[in-house]
């Protein structure tokens, strides 16, 4: 059938029309639903110093379990530097550097901050107790005595000692007696000669002995023992660096203990102790004490031990200083000693002279 042109044109508008309609509807349903899924709104949170999109409505607790935020406990170590259990500082987890509830929603700009537990050593308590009999210091550092105050501190919680001081409540005793000490020892050259002669002129001594050499030259270490000479522990094997009170505390306990075990095992029940170089502090003295022994140092040093040192330089140094109560220290081990060797008789001689007695340390 032949369409007239009028009517095509018709047809032809009225399906634009409907077109235009359709697209128009289709507009509509588009900005309709572009107004009921309105588009993903969050806020920025600052954790651990970096920006966080969290959605509104987020809590503080919701952000720590999702980022798996903790913090590290603190330890509580004791005097002797060991960890005290059950005894710990949490640690904080705080949102604008304050603690809140985990179920506190977060605003923009918040602030979560992760805050660890401090690392501390515990208090300390402190125990006077009067001693009435007469006894040296401890550290010893002359032949005097005197009545005195012991001063202990302890650990508040572990009750374990971290040091222990004396305190003279009156006059000193000071003898008319000096004593000889030798450290380093025992030395296959020069403990020979030096014993013949301390048994020649009968002059007891004391040497304190380093354990691994004792434990190498044991028939020195007898032999000394047996000349009436009196021997003490000058730890394992000398350590100087760093110093000795600066070592950890099983090292010091382990170098105190294993050369107390080694000189009683020569037939030595030894109760003095000399630290390497003369290091020592309050709490040294309490680990000496706990394996029942007492610090002895000196007040007379002739650097018997200094490279180039000779016989003469040696007795002078030690007479010229050296007074009743007096404890001299010279070596018979570590290295070359016959400078030492060589000065002893005159330094003998030097201190009977002033009408002083020569003994060992007890």
């Amino acid at each position: 059938m032949r369409v007239h042109l009028p009517l095509r044109r018709t047809l032809v508008a009225a399906g634009l029309s409907v077109l235009v309609a359709v697209a128009a509807i289709s507009g509509r349903d588009a900005l309709v639903s572009r107004r009921r899924v309105p588009p993903q709104i969050t806020i920025s949170v600052r954790v651990r110093g970096a920006t966080l999109q969290v959605p509104p409505g987020t809590t503080f607790g919701d952000v720590i379990r999702l980022q798996g935020l903790r913090p590290r406990a603190g330890r509580l170590f004791d005097v002797d530097g060991n960890v005290i259990a059950g005894h710990r500082d949490p640690g904080a987890l705080l949102l604008d550097g304050r603690h809140s509830s985990l179920k506190t929603p977060l605003a923009p700009g918040d602030r979560i901050r992760v805050v660890d537990g401090t690392d501390r050593t515990e208090a300390t308590t402190t125990g006077r107790v009067h001693e009435r009999s007469w006894a040296p210091g401890d550290p010893e550092f002359s032949l005097s005595v005197a009545r005195h105050d012991e001063v202990i501190t302890r650990g508040a919680i572990s009750g374990e000692v971290a040091g222990i001081s004396f305190v003279p409540t009156g006059r000193a005793k000071t003898p008319r007696t000096v004593a000889l000490t030798f450290d380093d020892g025992p030395s296959p050259t020069y403990t020979p000669q030096i014993l013949r002669l301390l048994r020649r002129d009968r002059v007891p001594a004391t040497f304190f002995v380093i354990g691994e050499l004792a434990q190498r030259y044991p028939n020195l270490v007898r032999a000394e023992l047996r000349s009436g000479m009196s021997v003490g522990n000058h730890s394992w094997d000398h350590p100087e660096s760093p110093p000795f009170v600066d070592l950890e505390p099983a090292r010091v306990r382990s170098e105190i203990s294993t050369t107390n075990a080694e000189l009683a095992r020569l037939g030595d029940h030894v109760h003095l102790f000399r630290p390497p170089g003369g290091s020592f502090d309050p709490s040294l003295v309490a680990v000496t004490q706990a394996q029942g022994l007492r610090v002895v140092l000196w007040d007379v040093d002739p650097r018997d031990w200094a490279p180039g040192a000779s016989a003469r330089q040696i007795a002078r140094a030690v007479l010229e200083s050296v007074k009743p109560g007096a404890v001299v220290e010279l070596h018979d081990g570590g290295g070359d000693r016959s400078a030492t060797v060589a000065a002893l008789p005159k330094i003998i001689r030097g201190i009977r002279s002033m009408g002083l007695r020569l003994r060992a340390i007890r």
